[in-house]
């Protein structure tokens, strides 16, 4: 049981690894971001993990749609920036990549708690698996090393291969 809990949670944490490359290879880039993230995914997790049950009755859309259009969106913005325009990265873009992260993460909270039970880990494991993803991820973008152009399609590329996963799930 518990090992089908941690395999479905990083499989939904998978985005949080292109993510973490893509925020790397910004210039603005700062620590602290993946924290706020994770600040925000571990929150959700466990807000909604105490109201599993009324949430699983009021979704009546596909939340992989609204990721995968967030992540298109990005990819979209970071495809088309200037060479010489900086990459801005906001604290408001951050918590706003943070909320739109923590659906797969909630949603699969949510699935797992009426699935397996009442199990405190499961919002803990949400919330830190995608950290260490986002923290995989950045790691990985420090071995690329290129123009500044060169990394936002290479940011873009990472999140429209983000979107492409959360449509995928979709069928």
């Amino acid at each position: 049981m518990y090992s089908a809990i941690m395999i479905t949670i990083l499989l939904v944490s998978v985005d949080a690894l292109f993510v973490g490359m893509s925020l790397k290879l910004q210039k603005d880039f700062k620590l602290y971001y993946l924290f706020i993230i994770f600040s925000i995914i571990l929150a959700f997790s466990i807000a909604f993990y105490f109201v599993a049950g009324a949430v699983v009755e009021r979704i009546d859309f596909a939340p992989n749609i609204l990721v995968g259009v967030a992540f298109t969106l990005l990819g979209i913005r970071n495809l088309f920036a200037k060479d010489e325009e900086k990459m801005v990265l906001a604290i408001g873009s951050i918590v706003v990549l943070g909320l739109v992260m923590s659906i797969d993460a909630v949603v699969a909270t949510v699935a797992l708690t009426l699935e397996h039970g009442n199990i405190f880990f499961i919002p803990i494991l949400a919330g830190a698996s995608h950290l260490l993803l986002l923290l995989i991820g950045c790691f990985i973008a420090r071995f690329i090393k290129t123009s500044h152009k060169v990394h936002n399609l290479i940011s873009a590329f990472c999140l429209f291969l983000v979107a492409l996963l959360s449509f995928a799930a979709i069928f």
